[in-house]
């Protein structure tokens, strides 16, 4: 038996992840002051208790104890509520609310268990030298119990998948809790960062199209002695953590885009209006058509969930998305012709078909000027109200 031991702040998404259908989740064991009726009453219990400490900012304790392929038979229900209690107890969590659950997917046996730090009589568990205590408590355990006992690369290849599940649960923990909090792509990049973590956009030069979404973690914060930063594209974390399903909640990019060259197309128009004479200005329509007309492509994409962006980009485009790309300091080649990008190089890029237009107005406006938060989005600032539909003398 082996365990890993982490620490967190909040137990709804832990709950969520450990009692999930999709992995054939089967409750083993749990003890007393949770109402196990579903995920909701489950974390409501935690969450009850935890606030009788004011002090414990991460009250949640999340173990995972893994077993070896070898001892699937002997591991009934019975024989792991013992396991889970027993090391519990060893570990001070015997006055501790706890669920457990197993899993089935993965090719070793193991159990899922989330524990609340603060304990019955409000007092915060301590966890100090835990993962030595741990490790001498399931060395005797599998002694005791006489399980079998991984040796040579047998060993380190168990250890190193239990180690990138750790690594890959505290990513999808992250990315989840972080999306649950923000409203916009920038809100989106600021909560990953204080978590040590970004995302990045999988984006094909040769067909032009954004292919996915990815996720990184520093090194430095993952508690290993790894010495290369950990990535995950979404679906592999999780299918809810698609592009296509983060868009659902934080806004097509290509639509985001689209609006905000909307408002730099009738700044542009009215720039132009005011800069020209009467004779000129009656060209107005000519020069700026409607916007929806001049971009009917590119307005249809707007209407989509999620980017699509085939025939999006004309051969004066595409060059200068290379020059883009040549000068981006956000961008990681990955393969297959695409490379990884981050918001600012997306937005650069979905800016091109737009810039020609708006640049006829002489305002200068240019993809900098995109926002990808609501507290920041472009919006056009008129001095005197509306600068439209007055007599030009």
């Amino acid at each position: 038996m082996i365990a890993k031991i982490i620490h967190g702040a909040a137990f709804g998404g832990v709950v969520n992840y450990v009692n999930d259908p999709r992995k054939n989740a089967r409750l083993v064991s749990f003890g007393d002051g949770v109402n196990i009726s579903d995920n909701r009453t489950i974390t409501d219990s935690f969450v009850m208790q935890s606030q009788m400490s004011s002090r414990c900012t991460k009250p949640v304790c999340h173990i995972i104890l893994s077993f070896s392929k070898y001892d699937f038979d002997r591991l009934t229900d019975e024989f792991l509520d013992h396991a889970i209690r027993s090391f519990l107890r060893s570990m001070g969590y015997d006055d501790n609310q706890f669920v457990a659950f197993r899993h089935y997917d993965r090719e070793h046996p193991h159990v899922h268990v989330i524990v609340n730090r603060v304990n019955n009589k409000g007092k915060v568990t301590k966890d100090s030298h835990e993962r030595d205590r741990s490790v001498k408590i399931c060395r005797d355990f599998t002694l005791r119990h006489r399980l079998y006992i991984a040796k040579g690369k047998e060993a380190v290849k168990e250890n190193r998948l239990r180690n990138m599940d750790s690594v890959k649960y505290l990513m999808l923990h992250g990315v989840k809790e972080s999306l649950s909090v923000s409203s916009n792509w920038k809100q989106f990049q600021t909560e990953l960062s204080k978590l040590g973590m970004r995302f990045s956009f999988r984006y094909n030069p040769k067909t032009q199209g954004v292919e996915g979404i990815s996720f990184s973690i520093d090194h430095n914060k993952v508690g290993q002695r790894m010495k290369h930063d950990v990535s995950f594209s979404g679906k592999q974390l999780d299918e809810s953590l698609t592009l296509s399903h983060i868009c659902e909640k934080l806004g097509n990019p290509v639509s985001i885009v689209h609006e905000q060259a909307r408002d730099m197309y009738e700044d542009a128009k009215a720039d132009w209006y005011d800069s020209h004479n009467g004779f000129e200005v009656s060209r107005i329509e000519e020069v700026f058509p409607d916007f929806d007309d001049r971009f009917s492509r590119l307005s249809q994409m707007a209407k989509e969930s999620a980017p699509d962006m085939a025939g999006l980009f004309n051969d004066d485009a595409i060059d200068a998305i290379h020059d883009i790309l040549e000068a981006a300091e956000e961008i990681t080649e990955v393969g297959n012709h695409a490379v990884h990008i981050g918001l600012t190089t997306l937005g650069e890029i979905l800016f091109q078909p737009y810039a020609p237009a708006i640049s006829t107005g002489g305002g200068g406006s240019t993809a900098s000027k995109l926002g990808w938060g609501d507290d920041d989005k472009y919006k056009r600032k008129h001095k005197n109200g509306s600068r439209r539909g007055g007599v030009h003398r």
